[in-house]
């Protein structure tokens, strides 16, 4: 059933006229729509003393955010004052603090009904960097060094949809995977501005999938890149799990859960009350239509993040970061202590998301690129005349992406060998079926189209022995 819209000219206001239907699941016409928007100076009668139902849910909703920050405080505290990991770490005080972001947004938007399509949606663009935060923190646990990844998954063999093997390694699948995850903070950033702006000059419609209203464009974007990114992470996950490539004191499945579990209410909640409301909720004298439809929403995911903020505190803990426990990324020593201030202004640090999306988008450039007939050849050129492709991979970890680290200490940097003896030949990391053939005697320079141009170097760059490639930095079998 629709609400026709009339001027209050027309029709006096009233509780049955301000009740929420069913959402129109259809492209049907919507001229006979009311757009669902919170009720200025709607107020419902008291259920005990003076506190209404709004009030009560402020009061309960206040404690649970009280309790998810404090909690969230002391999980984070404990990883910066066992600092010895930054790659990993950097990425767990990004995740446990989703439940914070999630109760401290919703707790504002239940405060201010009015403004709760302004409120809620920024929880949402925190979330996209938890995703691609969580990425990296499973691609740290399979491959710590960033200078290795590709020859990594290279040496990765290739499976299908069905997880059948196939001819090749896994880089190609590791590059999907990666741009996968790190569209989706930009994506998300511009949906929750779009969605915004459109709500502000009424055009968004939150209760109305008719293509007249930007909602149902909105919906299925973000329904698109957000199942991309997540999902990307998830077969990432699997996947290496079944390459028994995780260390089984990782707790990888408490994290990926529990992290999965919090979105999955999020969900649930959005399709109860938006899709179903009008059917299974209606408003009364002293639960008004803005508590159905704005606030128990908001009151629920402050409740919903007091309980994961407990078992983020569980699934994402810092003793196994204790000073002395664990070996640095390079397996050469015992970790030591990063300095508390040190280590939150290195987790404050956004450059290794930043790099991730803008690799992201290049990859995706360079794809429309070679299907369309474009070259990046005068590009190549150029990197190759101001040598950039001369550089040592281990001075580039930052300039060639998939390393996911903005290293801060030096002690969180391999050992260069300064020393040359003309016995070795030092050349990134590349697929086999790409190298080139040329015999080892001639000086020539490589380059294939399949890859970035800061991998393309003269092969007889050499070193001994390549600080990348060493097995010793490797204490454990990482396939």
């Amino acid at each position: 059933m629709l609400i026709p819209t009339q001027t209050p000219a027309e029709r006096p206001f009233s509780l049955e006229h301000a009740m929420l239907h069913m959402r129109a699941l259809g492209f049907a016409s919507t001229s006979n729509i009311t757009c669902a928007a919170p009720q200025p100076g709607l107020v419902g009668e008291p259920i005990t003393g003076s506190l209404t139902f709004h009030h009560i849910m402020i009061l309960i909703a206040a404690a649970c955010m009280g309790v998810t920050v404090l909690s969230t405080i002391y999980a984070s505290w404990t990883h910066l004052h066992r600092y010895t990991i930054p790659q990993e770490q950097r990425q767990i005080l990004r995740i446990i603090n989703l439940p914070a972001a999630y109760s401290i947004f919703n707790f504002l938007a239940l405060l201010f009904y009015n403004d709760y399509y302004y409120i809620a949606p920024i929880a949402g663009v925190y979330e996209a960097f938890t995703v691609a935060a969580l990425f990296l923190l499973m691609l740290e646990f399979v491959c710590p060094d960033g200078t290795d990844r590709e020859k990594f998954f290279d040496a990765l063999p290739a499976v299908d949809k069905k997880g059948n093997p196939v001819g090749g390694g896994s880089l190609p699948w590791f590059k999907r995977t990666w741009a996968q995850v790190f569209q989706y903070p930009l994506s998300k950033l511009v949906f929750v501005v779009i969605q915004i702006v459109t709500q502000y000059y009424h055009v968004y419609c939150e209760n109305s999938f008719s293509p007249k209203y930007a909602h149902l464009w909105l919906t299925i974007a973000d329904f698109l890149f957000v199942g991309g990114a997540l999902g990307a992470t998830i077969k990432f996950v699997q996947r290496m799990g079944k390459a028994k490539a995780f260390n089984i004191n990782q707790k990888i499945r408490a994290k990926v859960y529990s992290y999965i579990g919090i979105l999955v209410f999020q969900m649930l909640q959005d399709i109860v009350f938006g899709l179903l409301n009008g059917k299974l909720f209606n408003p009364s004298k002293k639960v008004t239509y803005n508590d159905i439809n704005f606030g128990i929403p908001a009151f629920l995911t402050c409740l919903e993040t007091a309980i994961f903020s407990f078992i983020f505190m569980w699934a994402y803990s810092s003793k196994e970061y204790s000073e002395g426990r664990r070996m640095d990324r390079f397996g050469q020593a015992p970790a030591t202590r990063t300095k508390t201030f040190k280590a939150i202004f290195d987790a404050l640090n956004l450059s290794d998301i930043v790099a991730g999306t803008v690799i992201a988008i290049g990859s995706l450039v360079m794809r429309i690129q070679s299907r369309y007939g474009g070259s990046s050849t005068p590009q190549r050129e150029k990197l190759m005349q101001d040598g950039v492709g001369m550089e040592p991979l281990s001075n580039r970890n930052r300039m060639r992406g998939y390393s996911g680290g903005s290293d801060f200490d030096d002690q969180y940097t391999p050992p260069l060998d300064t020393q040359y003896d003309g016995r070795t030949t030092y050349a990134p990391a590349m697929p086999q079926a790409t190298r080139d053939p040329s015999p080892p005697d001639r000086t020539r320079t490589f380059r294939a189209d399949g890859l970035r141009p800061q991998e393309y170097q003269p092969l007889t760059r050499s070193r001994d022995h390549s600080p990348s490639g060493g097995a010793e930095q490797y204490p454990r079998n990482m396939v």
